[in-house]
């Protein structure tokens, strides 16, 4: 793919051909690298989107097997990107609460999609899927009654 092309992927949509859907299209699925392509940041936003407000502590509790150091990086560079905002609760003891602002929350469809799609898709490392792991579309986990709502 060239990086000059701007239409869909087969040069349709419901408005007819070659109708352009971005200024680049590698530009805008390379940006997104930054916010769902890193190892953390998916499972963060999963769990603000599913549990809302957090502290660093409680996102930690819920994060399996990820460091303070990770948490901590991963936190930093969504809210560089826009997509978290960290609020300074009490001074002493330091007590921090992390929330997705707008553009944070709007990524809940393709988190959810990302989701399902690893469901069905099942690629751990070992190759084995197990029946029993798959969960059917209306047992999915959802972040939100929201996005159930908006369906």
């Amino acid at each position: 793919m060239s990086s000059d092309r701007t239409e869909a992927l087969d040069g349709t949509d419901a408005r007819g051909p070659s109708v352009p859907l971005f200024a680049d299209i590698e530009d805008s699925l390379l940006s997104m690298q930054s916010v769902v392509g890193r190892k953390w940041h998916p499972v963060i936003l999963y769990y603000l989107l599913a549990d809302g407000p957090m502290g660093f502590s409680a996102l930690k509790d819920s994060v399996d097997g990820i460091s303070s150091k990770m948490l901590s990086e991963g936190l930093d560079d969504l809210e560089s990107a826009g997509l978290v905002s960290r609020s300074l609760l009490s001074d002493r003891p330091v007590r921090v609460e992390y929330e997705l602002t707008e553009k944070g929350r709007s990524l809940e469809g393709l988190v959810t999609e990302m989701v399902h799609w690893a469901d069905t898709h099942d690629l751990r490392a070992d190759g084995e899927a197990d029946e029993s792991d798959h969960e059917t579309e209306t047992d999915a986990p959802r972040p939100s009654a929201a996005y159930a709502e908006g369906e």
